[in-house]
């Protein structure tokens, strides 16, 4: 029972963690559009990560998730080498690409499906 549950959360993440980032994205992409922010490809680029240290609560978040990143970065490799788990390392540019919500609670679901299958075997 615990392991659907498990399975049902990491799942929600990884939904909530490809919907709710991009509804961010998606505002940053209005400004652009709208003129609010211009310039270059490049120039674009660094207004939005400068956006996330503008304020001393984004740099709060920005700082704590950079470092979370890199425990996370740890654990895939560690967790994926143990379990064996194929294409472990998708996970890395997943991260930028997607969002760390996605990766991480796609990575915790297919890990808790690799346990399960694991332990079923074993029984």
């Amino acid at each position: 029972m615990w392991s659907k549950i498990r399975l049902a959360i990491y799942g929600t993440t990884a939904l909530a963690g490809i919907i709710w980032p991009f509804y961010f994205i998606n505002q940053f992409i209005n400004l652009v559009r709208n003129g609010n922010i211009q310039g270059s490809f490049i120039d674009i680029g660094n207004a939005f990560f400068d956006d996330a240290w503008i304020t001393p609560t984004s740099g709060f978040i920005s700082a704590d998730t950079a470092i979370l990143l890199i425990a996370i970065f740890v654990f895939y490799a560690a967790e994926g080498r143990r379990l064996k788990l194929r294409l472990w390392g998708i996970y890395f540019p997943l991260t930028f690409i997607i969002s760390l919500a996605f990766s991480f609670g796609a990575f915790m679901f297919i890990r808790e499906l690799k346990t399960n299958k694991e332990l079923n075997e074993a029984n």
